[in-house]
């Protein structure tokens, strides 16, 4: 069974610094406030040992120099998304700060971005955080031009009478899958009677079937009003949202996990729960993800895929 817990505790939960005139030299130790590198130095947070190295250098051979260099030893490191000195490419959690049992289960996936974080075998298998340009390479929109990279974000423009809008990319298949979402709906658009955001993985594969599809609805018709929403190949389900599912001013988070034949779903605003719901869906490894809107204006600031190879993982 997959559990509640899990999927709310993924959503509450070193760029290299350049010297600032302290007195750790090339090699010597570092940390954010005591032991800080002298000037020509940067702190190499990535490693499992903080130290000081040239700002000048560039020992992975990516063009970018210790100083900018988030991920000293491994290719990029041009950005943090959670500002913790650690770059996207080489952190074990780039959505938010180490906590203090970081990774318990020594799989290199750290809490809060670990769905099971008492069982190793958890892997990131897609972490995009939106900056520079849109990744063509990576994702795939159905309309060309709707989807832009704006400031850090992923922004959708979508008027009044559009279809439901797409953007997709592909990862290893597994069968036991996470998705969480960082996202705002700037504007809804009042002329059309059904707004979405949510996010869905599918088996894309000849003979899948498996998918499902996690986010909120507003409806403009009946009483439904806006609800988290759970669809999957075999049933959909949906609860009220207990605060505002669309309001401008709050700050979003998504998590789903699927494990065997059971998916979770939850989606908090401003650390407030929204909904918590479950549902069934055909086990089989999920490999496509869809990041979809209709009828809204959103920003996402990040979405971060996890997979876990193993059948029996966490959440059953």
């Amino acid at each position: 069974m997959v559990r509640s817990a899990i999927l709310i505790g993924l959503l509450v939960g070193c760029s290299s610094s350049g010297g600032t005139g302290g007195s750790q030299g090339l090699g010597d130790p570092c940390n954010a406030t005591t032991l800080l590198c002298a000037d020509g130095g940067s702190c190499d947070y990535s490693s499992a040992t903080p130290t000081c190295l040239d700002d000048t250098a560039d020992p992975d051979g990516d063009g970018i120099p210790n100083k900018l260099d988030h991920c000293p030893t491994v290719t990029g490191g041009m950005y943090d998304e959670d500002n913790d000195g650690i770059g996207d490419e080489c952190d074990r959690c780039p959505i938010a700060k180490p906590t203090g049992v970081a990774d318990r289960d020594g799989d290199d996936v750290d809490s809060p971005c670990d769905p099971d974080p008492s069982t190793p075998g958890d892997k990131i298998l897609l972490f995009d955080g939106f900056n520079g340009d849109l990744d063509t390479t990576r994702w795939k929109p159905d309309v060309a031009g709707l989807w832009t990279v704006e400031g850090g974000e992923l922004v959708v423009r979508l008027p009044t009478q559009d279809p439901q809008s797409f953007l997709a990319a592909n990862v290893v298949p597994t069968p036991n899958i996470s998705v969480q979402m960082s996202y705002r709906v700037d504007h809804v658009e009042t002329g059309s009677q059904t707004h979405i955001v949510s996010a869905q993985m599918f088996d894309m594969r000849p003979a899948g079937v498996a998918g499902f599809d996690c986010g909120v609805v507003k409806s403009d018709l009946g009483t439904a009003g806006e609800v988290v929403d759970l669809e999957t190949d075999q049933s959909a389900v949906s609860h009220a949202a207990m605060i505002g599912a669309f309001d401008s001013a709050r700050l979003y988070r998504s998590a789903a996990y699927a494990s065997g034949a059971t998916v979770g779903c939850v989606v908090i605003g401003d650390n407030m729960p929204l909904a918590t719901i479950q549902n069934s869906l055909t086990p089989d490894s999920l490999g496509t993800v869809k990041i979809t809107a209709r009828a809204v204006t959103a920003r996402y600031q990040w979405i971060l895929i996890v997979g876990h190879s193993n059948a029996t993982a966490a959440g059953n």
